[in-house]
Order: C-alpha cells, then sequence, then structure tokens
C-alpha cells in the first residue's frame, strides 16, 4: 500500500470508523514508526474535538440518558451538568481520548518490540563471551602467533584454538582498506586452506573475530590472514599479510 492511503485512512482511523483490515493495516503501519500519520491522527482528532465543541448543544436520545442514569444510580438533577458540553462535543472529546490512548499503546508497543531486541541481542553478546572465555580458560587450547608479511610487516595476529570449540582470533597493526575488499581469514589443514571467516579493521588496524572448527577437521597446520573482495572467497587470491603455524 502506497503512502498516500495511508494518509486517507488516518481521517477514518481519528474518527473511529476505520474496522477490519484496514485498521489493522493503519495500526501496523503506525507501529513501523511512521511520524507523518501519527501526527495526521492527532491532528484529525484535534479538530474534530474543536468543531464539536463550537456546536450549539444537543441532548442525547432520552433512552440512552435514562440507560445511563440508572446505571450509575443518580437522579436526573444531579445528571443535568455533564450535558452541558453537548452531546455532539462528548462523543468528540471521547474520540480524541480513545486516538490518544490508540497511539500511546502503539509506542509502547513499538518500545516494547526494541527492548525485546536489544534483550535478545544482549543474550547473545553473553553467550559468545562465555564461549571466549571457555576457549582461553581450556588447557587444551593452543596459541599461534600471526606474523606480519610483506604487504604489512609491522602487522601482529594471534588465535587462541581449541579443536573441538573452535577458537578466537585477534589482529593488531593491518593496514586500512578500501570498502570493496575485506581481510579473510584461512585455516589451512592438509595444505587445503578452509574459510575461518572475514572481518573489519578499526581506524587503528584492530580486529577480532570468533572462529568455528571446521568441520571434519583433526589438526589445523596453518593459520592466515589474505585480502580479498568484499564477501571472501571459497579460495584465497590475494596477498597474504599474516600467517602463523600451529605447534
Amino acid at each position: 500500500m502506497s503512502h498516500d492511503l495511508y494518509a486517507e485512512l488516518a481521517a477514518a482511523y481519528a474518527l473511529g470508523a476505520l474496522d477490519g483490515e484496514d485498521r489493522g493495516r493503519f495500526e501496523a503501519h503506525l507501529r513501523d514508526g511512521c511520524r507523518v500519520c501519527e501526527t495526521a491522527v492527532l491532528e484529525y482528532g484535534k479538530s474534530l474535538a474543536s468543531l464539536a465543541a463550537e456546536l450549539p448543544p444537543v441532548a442525547p436520545p432520552p433512552s440512552v440518558k435514562a440507560a445511563l442514569i440508572g446505571r450509575i444510580g443518580g437522579d436526573a438533577r444531579r445528571a443535568r451538568a455533564p450535558w452541558r458540553l453537548g452531546w455532539a462535543a462528548a462523543l468528540a472529546a471521547a474520540a480524541l481520548v480513545v486516538v490518544y490512548l490508540g497511539l500511546t499503546l502503539i509506542a509502547l508497543d513499538r518500545e516494547l518490540a526494541q527492548r525485546v531486541h536489544e534483550v535478545a541481542g544482549l543474550k547473545g553478546e553473553v553467550a559468545r563471551q562465555q564461549e571466549v572465555l571457555k576457549i582461553l580458560g581450556s588447557p587444551q587450547t593452543q596459541v599461534v602467533v600471526l606474523d606480519g608479511l610483506k604487504p604489512s610487516p609491522a602487522a601482529r595476529g594471534r588465535m587462541w584454538w581449541h579443536r573441538e570449540a573452535g577458537g578466537f582470533f585477534v589482529a593488531t597493526g593491518l593496514p586500512a582498506i578500501p570498502s570493496d575488499k575485506t581481510y579473510q581469514l584461512w585455516a589451512i589443514a592438509g595444505g587445503t586452506p578452509l574459510s575461518a571467516g572475514v572481518f573489519d579493521v578499526d581506524p587503528k588496524g584492530a580486529a577480532s573475530l570468533r572462529v568455528k572448527p571446521p568441520a571434519g577437521v583433526e589438526k589445523v597446520e596453518v593459520f592466515a590472514v589474505t585480502l580479498e573482495p568484499a564477501g571472501g572467497l571459497a579460495k584465497p587470491s590475494g596477498a597474504m599479510y599474516l600467517a602463523g603455524k600451529a605447534p
């Protein structure tokens, strides 16, 4: 649905005349964060209340008034004052309250979804940190030092490698690269390079990477870093920046 159609639905929503699929679609659009439509609904609601307040007082149907009085247990004399606002104005005010409550609930729903997303992200990060700590603290973990090669002799890398759990790789001193390139880490086993992931560096040339163990590989002999096209390749093609033999 184009945004122009959503804009047309805003007036009907403010009047409470939107239901069914159209109402569901419009409220989903508001939950997606459309400030233009939120503002339009509020302005329509204010205009409705303002217009209704200027109308001459109109009494509600006798049956409605009598039912309301009977429900609250009052008498007719105590009930006269509330009707001075006018039936139309009262309805408009109620409609405006409903609009504000509806937008508030939508905003709260959107904020709740954001918080749930943030909590899920934090849980994932905690799980990753726990994996790394387990690798670093295991007596079976090997430490592989990667030295800088000709393209970046000052660069250094270090891999904490556990045959079953995988590893944690860090690098420093790598040069910045263009956006169409990426660094790619390789685990070389039996003379075959296997991709261990791609990574970028921060402005200081540092990077870190959680590495999963290659399937079916008993021992990795060498870890190396090459420069490859963005996204990485199945086999290395670019210059080698770091390399180190596993113990």
